[in-house]
């Protein structure tokens, strides 16, 4: 997600990372200020290969793997994952890990 977020980004990347203790969950955000992704692709990003179309410009390298592992590593810990996002305002990427108590 950090990757990402430093790839999308049109300028200097202005990222913002954040965690937090809410309703027995560990909270991790990512949030950036980058190209963003419309809303018609949200549900799609995290399947394998994946990329958001371009038309023939890839400006940024990569094969659409970095998001599904991100999505195989939260559903390893049960853990939920949300997107908010839009074009050319940014995105926010939120985990939501169950807290353990020992």
């Amino acid at each position: 997600m950090l990757d990402n977020a430093v790839k999308y980004s049109k300028e200097v990347p202005e990222i913002r990372l954040a965690t937090e203790n809410v309703d027995n969950q560990v909270v991790i955000s990512v949030q950036d200020k980058g190209i963003g992704i419309s809303k018609e692709h949200h549900a799609q990003i995290f399947d394998r290969f994946y990329r958001v179309p371009t038309g023939n410009i890839h400006n940024v390298k990569g094969f659409g793997l970095g998001l599904s592992y991100v999505k195989k590593i939260v559903d390893s810990h049960n853990a939920k994952i949300k997107v908010e996002s839009a074009l050319n305002k940014g995105t926010k990427f939120t985990i939501f890990f169950p807290q353990l108590n020992k």
